[in-house]
């Protein structure tokens, strides 16, 4: 999909996002307070039944933990480390392979430029010269895949040339040469 494709998309949900808002604004404004707290009523109805197995399981129950660890373990009856554990275990017979085994896979299957494509799409010419400049730190591309993958998910606005050289630089001189330290190095930053 061109630029130009997603600036139409783009511009369009936008457009058609603001005509509902004055559809919902025009309607909400010529209701009675009674209308409204039927309609809330509604959908707090429509919500429950959605969520009705997920409620089922915590209805009519206090909560007491005041960490997230002891709520998760009252809901679910067991730990988090259990659940994690139980779902690995899935994982393994479903594939065959731990979740580590099957991420370095899948980072070493492709190069840096099929990752961001993969990711965005489309690569411009910035995304190459990016790639480029971090192969020259000397970063080989199963690490470079981690640390797009990284900031692909920490990222809030997007890739930053500038801020993903500098993070590039930065693993370098701690020494995250594999796609195992990477790996490692990702944990430690998401426990801080």
């Amino acid at each position: 999909m061109s630029k130009d494709e997603k600036r139409f998309k783009k511009s369009y949900y936008l457009a058609k996002h603001r005509q509902k808002n004055e559809e919902h604004s025009k309607e909400v404004n010529e209701m009675t307070i009674e209308e409204w707290r039927g309609k809330l009523e509604e959908k707090a109805k429509k919500g429950a039944k959605k969520n009705k197995k997920r409620y089922k399981k915590i209805n009519r129950k206090v909560i007491y933990g005041t960490t997230a660890e002891e709520r998760f373990k009252e809901i679910h009856g067991v730990t988090i480390e259990e659940w994690n554990a139980k779902k690995e275990e899935e994982f393994i017979t479903k594939t065959g392979m731990s979740y580590d085994e099957w991420y370095i896979k899948q980072v070493n299957s492709l190069t840096p430029i099929d990752y961001l494509e993969n990711c965005n799409g489309a690569v411009s010419q910035d995304d190459v010269e990016l790639v480029k400049d971090l192969q020259k730190l000397g970063l080989n591309d199963g690490v470079i895949n981690v640390l797009l993958d990284y900031v692909n998910i920490v990222s809030k606005i997007g890739f930053i040339h500038s801020l993903v050289r500098e993070m590039g630089e930065s693993w370098l001189k701690k020494n995250v040469l594999t796609i195992e330290s990477a790996i490692a190095f990702v944990r430690e930053e998401w426990k801080n």
